[in-house]
Formats: structure tokens, sequence, C-alpha cells
């Protein structure tokens, strides 16, 4: 099976859904507290590393 050195996810969906909060939990780990509203795109990235031997 072929590795995948690198994933780009697009989040779409109505405004007020929880995109921007789904976005962050998944990134961080942690939920976002007290969200506001994004305005236009929002960046965030999570980075993994698998060893195999």
């Amino acid at each position: 099976m072929a590795s995948l050195d690198r994933v780009k996810v697009l989040v779409l969906g109505d405004s007020g859904v929880g995109k921007s909060s789904l976005v962050h939990l998944l990134c961080q780990n942690q939920v976002l507290g007290n969200p506001s509203w994004t305005v236009g795109c929002s960046v965030d990235v999570r980075v993994l590393f698998s060893y195999t031997t």
C-alpha cells in the first residue's frame, strides 16, 4: 500500500454549523472555548509523524 506524504482537506458548509470548531478540535486536540465568526477562510495545520521499520 502506498503511503501518503501530505493530505489537504477542504471543509465546506453553511455558516454557523461549526466548521472552524471541528477543524480546531481535530488539529489542536482541544475544544474551541469561545468561537467567533470566521469571515473568508481560516487555516489550521496538524503534523503527524509515523515511523515504520
